[in-house]
């Protein structure tokens, strides 16, 4: 069995594409696999995240203003998490869908409204999303992250919980170098320029 974590930041387009990418490798694969989208918050996702906007890195206000955004879309999607990793999927694919692509902003009303579309208990999730749970929730993911020496999101950290001890961590990577090291076709330890269409993929054994 294989087992993929994910660490994004739900704010980010290449992230929603990386998501798309490990959901299509679940159905794509022949093996079992196991994944978790785990939000990443640190200074480089915001100052990434404002600099993808235009915004100067140096923008007290604005990056203030992002780390909280994302913060709460955390506690949103951890909280969504707590009624099913289904429902807790597709409320963070719908919510992305809503601030990314149809351009909407963050709201309690658009979150309300995210969560009903996709079947959520109302009244427990609003609940949940400011309790203590969800905060344990986040720094458990940002604790795991360090752990795993994650620094940027867009990394996937995928193990082999049959053959290895070890885990590798893809960074910058498509679907084609993931789907190559998921089915054995590509050594951890082997260059990854010249297997690849993604010439910034890298790989580390953890």
């Amino acid at each position: 069995m294989l087992e993929v974590y994910l660490f994004v930041n739900p704010l980010a387009t290449q992230c929603v594409r990386d998501e798309q990418n490990v959901l299509r490798l679940a159905n794509d694969s022949d093996k079992q696999i196991q994944f978790q989208f785990v939000p990443l918050l640190n200074i480089n996702v915001v100052q990434r995240a404002l600099k993808s906007q235009g915004i100067q890195a140096a923008d007290w206000q604005a990056q203030n203003q992002q780390s909280q955004t994302l913060y709460r879309v955390i506690l949103d999607y951890k909280a969504a998490l707590f009624q099913g990793k289904k429902r807790g999927r597709n409320f963070l694919i719908a919510l992305q869908a809503a601030m990314l692509k149809a351009g909407q902003r963050y709201s309690e009303e658009l979150v309300k409204d995210v969560a009903q579309q996709c079947a959520i208990d109302l009244d427990m999730f609003m609940e949940d999303r400011n309790s203590d749970l969800a905060k344990q929730a986040f720094h458990a993911d940002q604790r795991l992250a360090s752990e795993m020496n994650i620094t940027e999101a867009s990394s996937a950290v995928v193990f082999d919980c049959d053959q290895y001890d070890y885990g590798v961590l893809l960074e910058h990577f498509n679907y084609a170098t993931l789907f190559d090291l998921v089915n054995g076709q590509l050594d951890p330890f082997q260059d990854l320029a010249h297997r690849t269409n993604c010439a910034n993929s890298q790989l580390h054994v953890l």
